[in-house]
């Protein structure tokens, strides 16, 4: 297959599924494949998708009322109206294959149409799921798509109780960014942030978006704490960013969107974040015990309550419940070496990797 064509799939609704992507694609172009990343959705419909995209972040500001947009998609995957879904980006799709010819086409977003047009013109080329979460949309599942990678073999369980046929999956962990999990210099990185290193570093993620309600309180509360330092990333909210700055917090320092946050997180002794597939799978890599900070119901509770199940994370439904599980984690040593144990016990390494090998033996032309 070497010289191939594959074709990656991805949407605008979040960072994951695009990081996903972008991980594959540089795994495959070391192999040797051709390899072209399509926000879908994007070229298809961009007004549309801009309104659902805001849509779609507003009601996950909102918190419990994402869950019934979340859930009810889930339903509607067993009626009639799911076949509108199927053939969203149909047309799109079609002229990207006709210009491409792709040998494989990947999805990092649950979408029908690839699947949809396969079926409809019998050409035989492979449609693989790669899920980006700890769970599982009933959307991922469809008995056109050839092989779904997925994060944990419990997941894959659950997957053959819903009747899934064994073959076509496969546990290979979740796609994330190089950085993770290559060897690192602590000391060197530690003189480049200038950290002390004596102090315990409390990592806290607002979320590429922003998610930021109730972070300053959080960060105003754990500044008090002596022997201490506080890493705030704000992603892209420059107003959270400059907000916090201007409080004058002496042991808070903040970042904005950073390419190198592997750094930040080898740097940490634990982390408040938002239970996102890839953040945690991120912190997984970096054996980076976790305060999950007020999730969605949905996929981020899904995804919370996973890690909690296997001691490697601490759910906080509140700002103070944040601070209070901090000052608890950080006082038992014990329990921090738990956490991180519990880490390294269902996490997968080399998941780009893993998926590549597996589409290598599987797909060989």
């Amino acid at each position: 297959m070497k010289n191939s064509n594959i074709l990656i799939l991805t949407a605008p609704f979040g960072n994951g599924h695009k990081m996903a992507a972008n991980s594959l694609a540089e795994t495959f172009k070391q192999e040797g494949f051709n390899v072209i990343v399509r926000d879908l959705f994007t070229e298809s419909h961009p007004m549309l998708t801009s309104n659902i995209s805001k849509t779609h972040n507003r009601l996950f500001s909102l918190g419990s009322t994402y869950s019934y947009f979340y859930y009810g998609i889930d339903k509607i995957s067993s009626t009639r109206l799911i076949n509108v879904y199927r053939m969203f980006g149909y047309h799109t799709l079609k002229k990207i294959i006709k210009e491409y010819q792709p040998q494989i086409i990947i999805n990092t977003f649950p979408m029908l149409s690839a699947p949809e047009f396969m079926r409809k013109y019998q050409l035989g080329v492979p449609v693989i799921n790669v899920v980006t979460d700890y769970c599982c949309h009933r959307l991922w599942i469809n008995e056109n798509f050839d092989r779904i990678y997925l994060a944990t073999d419990d997941l894959k369980e659950k997957l053959i109780k819903m009747h899934i046929p064994i073959n076509k999956l496969e546990v290979t962990g979740i796609p994330i960014r190089p950085g993770f999990e290559e060897e690192i210099d602590v000391r060197k990185i530690a003189r480049k942030y200038q950290v002390n290193t004596d102090k315990k570093t409390i990592l806290i993620s607002a979320g590429a978006a922003g998610v930021s309600k109730g972070l300053d309180y959080v960060c105003t509360k754990l500044n008090t704490l002596k022997g201490v330092q506080i890493f705030l990333v704000c992603g892209n909210n420059l107003k959270l960013r400059n907000k916090i700055d201007n409080l004058g917090l002496n042991n808070v320092k903040t970042f904005g969107y950073i390419d190198e946050i592997h750094e930040l997180y080898r740097l940490a002794t634990i982390m408040i974040t938002k239970p996102g597939g890839i953040t945690l799978s991120e912190a997984a890599a970096a054996k980076l015990p976790l305060i999950l900070y007020k999730p969605i119901p949905g996929q981020e509770k899904e995804n919370a309550d996973y890690f909690v199940h296997k001691g490697a994370a601490i759910i906080a439904h509140t700002s103070d419940e944040a601070y209070e599980h901090v000052i608890r984690v950080l006082n038992d040593e014990d329990l921090l070496g738990q956490m991180r144990k519990s880490m390294s016990n269902f996490y997968r390494s080399s998941s780009s990797q893993n998926i590549v090998q597996d589409v290598l033996s599987r797909y060989t032309m």
